[in-house]
């Protein structure tokens, strides 16, 4: 209460949450439970536990044959220091460690039981202890790898050869014991094309696997005591005598992998006070700097000189503070990189699914990505005024400072978006090939009535989207620089984001007033660009042409541009009337 910028945003928040998340839960009471929906598909659930026993299996080897991890036990520097010294037992150190971490499980564990189990209170119990045994025994499987590699960092290279040997023979004697099975399921899939569900359910039956393949369903059995409660809670026909039965291997492996853990004999205690050095120092001024290797540190968006307008420098320093890659260099070799992977794609063509997925790919970037440049990047005002004692002292008028502030976040959201573009622009050229059949991302029958080639047709709208995305990403950077000058107090402030309920309920305001603003900046051009074709079309019957397209853009873009140039003179009057000691200095004194 003594915070009301908190309590605004977690109101947001709780609103967004009750509106959006938590509805379709409470609509769920009123139709049938997740687990009565499974009915339906019941008959597939003994093939989904082979394939999923069979994919566990698959990473716990790749893990295990990948040489590196670190000794799992976290602990902050704080903790190591009074608890090292104290009179604790290792183990019981270890522990805690151990328990520490089931916090952030058990809230994973509620969330992912109160948006699947429907409404039911005992769906909702059976899948929060189920998945509670899968997470639990996951990551103490975790815990332990970690402290065996780091183990094995401390005995002579002979024995850690020998121990890695042993991991590899294995591993290797797993997949041997393996293969015959694997083959007769292989043997058993049907052809792609037609109805494959009863063949594909047939060749993955476990009644099947244990008459052809019984080695199989023997080494798969510890994966599915892991998954087994999970299942046994989806099948509708599992009486609570057959799911409690379920709970006993799993829980035998809690406790097995928790004595596995504690026993260690690793030496976490250097690991661990590295750890939580390395996490405080990837907080502190600088840190990103420093993992930049010094090769790159000399990198820069674009040359600077050593004499010029100051904020050509604000806009230098801050583009650095997202990317050190030259902004020619960058541009250049995406015209080169899109140009000649067009030319190929238009002789040869690509498959049908990758084209979709780079249409729902590109499409999606080129929308999402100028609204978000406010929101996703934050080399702007929000990071710079918790420097405002060196800021203010800068020679350089309001309004050409907030436009130095506006412009990085800006440039760099456009650039990503026009990379989005350019992926649909190779996904529309795929498109337009022979070998493409249902796919259409432009029809070549309006190219011809356009007056243009299909892939005239295309580069030209890729160039009338591009200012229309360089006006909205220029939108976004101001109205958030704007709210951090008219609250700064109340935006979050720096390059880092905490994701509490009060700051995503901000984010939620501010990107509501943002898309309000959008769409009152984008009136007046729809109506100017509206009233351009009606005039040339109806009344002075001249055919629309695709060479228009870029000036139609640019003509509904003019309205949006000179919105920003007003909003951007009062972000500078707000700049020069803005007191320090009242907004930034007076806010930690209720905190």
């Amino acid at each position: 209460m003594q915070q009301p910028k908190y309590l605004v945003g977690t109101l947001a928040g709780v609103a967004w949450i009750g509106m959006f998340a938590l509805r379709p839960v409470m609509r769920a009471t009123r139709r049938a439970s997740l687990a009565e929906r499974f009915e339906e598909i019941a008959e597939w659930l003994p093939a989904i536990e082979t394939v999923v026993a069979l994919a566990l299996l698959v990473f716990l080897s790749l893990w295990w044959l990948w040489p590196f991890g670190k000794a799992m036990v976290e602990l902050t520097e704080t903790e190591l220091h009074l608890l090292l010294p104290a009179p604790v037992r290792r183990r019981h150190i270890i522990q805690y460690a151990v328990l520490r971490s089931q916090w952030g499980i058990l809230f994973g564990c509620f969330m992912i039981s109160v948006f699947s189990a429907g409404g039911s209170l005992m769906v909702f119990a059976w899948r929060f202890l189920s998945v509670w045994l899968f997470l639990t025994v996951w990551n103490l499987h975790a815990c332990g790898r970690g402290l065996w590699i780091a183990r094995l960092q401390e005995l002579p290279a002979a024995t850690a050869w020998g121990r890695r040997a042993i991991v590899l023979a294995a591993v290797a004697l797993l997949w041997t014991t393996l293969a015959p099975g694997i083959a007769s399921i292989v043997a058993g899939l049907p052809p792609l094309g037609g109805d494959m569900a009863p063949e594909l359910r047939a060749a993955l039956d476990p009644e099947r696997l244990r008459a052809v393949a019984p080695l199989l369903v023997v080494v798969l059995t510890p994966a599915r005591w892991v998954t087994g409660p999970f299942f046994a809670g989806l099948a509708p026909d599992t009486t609570l005598a057959g799911r409690l039965t379920t709970l006993v291997w799993p829980l035998l492996l809690v406790v097995l992998h928790n004595e596995w853990v504690v026993r260690s004999q690793t030496q976490f205690e250097e690991a661990s006070l590295e750890h939580s050095r390395r996490q405080a120092a990837s907080r502190e001024a600088g840190a990103r700097f420093r993992k930049i290797r010094q090769s790159r540190r000399e990198a820069t968006p674009f040359r600077l000189r050593p004499a010029g307008h100051p904020e050509t420098a604000i806009v230098w320093k801050n583009l650095m503070l997202a990317h050190r890659a030259n902004l020619l260099v960058i541009v250049g070799s995406g015209v080169v990189a899109v140009g000649g992977v067009a030319a190929v794609v238009a002789v040869t063509g690509l498959p049908n699914w990758l084209t979709a997925i780079m249409m729902i790919g590109g499409g999606a970037g080129l929308a999402l990505t100028p609204l978000m440049a406010g929101h996703q990047w934050r080399n702007d005002l929000r990071t710079d005024l918790l420097r405002i004692e060196v800021i203010r002292t800068w020679p350089i008028e309001g309004w050409r400072l907030f436009v130095s502030q506006v412009l990085p976040p800006a440039i760099i959201a456009t650039l990503y978006a026009a990379a989005a573009g350019g992926v649909l622009l190779i996904a529309g050229i795929a498109a337009g090939t022979p070998t493409a059949t249902g796919l259409v991302l432009v029809r070549p029958e309006l190219a011809a009535a356009l007056g243009v080639p299909y892939v005239v047709l295309l580069l030209l709208g890729l160039a009338a989207l591009l200012p229309l995305i360089a006006a909205i990403a220029s939108l976004s950077a101001t109205l958030q620089n704007l709210l951090a000058l008219l609250w700064p107090s109340w935006i979050q402030l720096g390059q880092r984001r905490t994701g509490s309920a009060a700051h995503i309920g901000q984010g939620l305001l501010t990107g509501l007033g943002m898309m309000l603003a959008l769409a009152l900046g984008l009136l007046p051009g729809a109506v100017l660009v509206g009233a351009w074709l009606f005039i040339q079309i109806r009344v002075v019957d001249i055919p629309l042409s695709a060479w228009e397209l870029p000036v139609l853009s640019l003509t509904g873009v003019i309205p949006l541009a000179l919105i920003i140039g007003l909003l951007t003179r009062v972000g500078g009057v707000l700049w020069d009337q803005l007191d320090p000691s009242a907004e930034i200095l007076g806010a930690g004194v209720g905190s």
